[in-house]
């Protein structure tokens, strides 16, 4: 904990950018200890100067995120990642005045699985024609890059004689 705290206050003493923000991360519950763990390590990295909180649970309901949030009293802005308490409503979290929820894990879980389809779709036809028309298109993919950033910055610093063979 102290190790963490020295890294937060590292990161604040070092930061730049107004909007760079440090979100210490309390993984208490989720190694099985209570909430006065919990508490302990969350105002810990709060008075080190982390700028929210990520309090997890490996439990299938909202109870300790609940906990956590009454004996909080809105020290400080809470993230959560509900992974594992996925059926709490929205409007349960908001009552709670969670600052911010991250469904990180669903997102990664349903691109695996449209890869895992889109493959398998694939394989058996033995061709792309059947997937094409279901996928994003190219132009999405170089948007997502940035493409046009990458292809000005290549023509201003380039050489012309780049990429041709000798």
């Amino acid at each position: 904990m102290d190790e963490f705290c020295g890294k937060i206050r590292a990161g604040k003493d070092t930061q730049r950018d107004d909007d760079f923000c440090i979100v210490a991360r309390v993984e208490a519950f989720i190694s099985g200890w209570g909430i006065d763990e919990v508490l302990k390590r969350a105002m810990a990295y709060h008075h080190a100067g982390a700028d929210a909180v990520l309090i997890h649970s490996k439990i299938n309901s909202c109870d300790e995120i609940e906990l956590f949030m009454q004996e909080w009293g809105n020290r400080g802005p809470v993230v959560i990642v509900p992974t594992r308490y996925y059926q709490t409503p929205t409007d349960v979290l908001r009552s709670l005045d969670i600052s911010m929820v991250i469904w990180a894990n669903h997102i990664l879980r349903s691109a695996i699985s449209a890869m895992q389809r889109t493959a398998r779709q694939i394989h058996e036809v033995e061709s792309i024609n059947v997937v094409e028309g279901h996928i994003a298109t190219m132009a999405e993919v170089f948007d997502l890059q940035n493409a046009d950033e990458l292809q000005q910055a290549e023509k201003k610093y380039l050489s012309p004689m780049a990429g041709s063979l000798p």
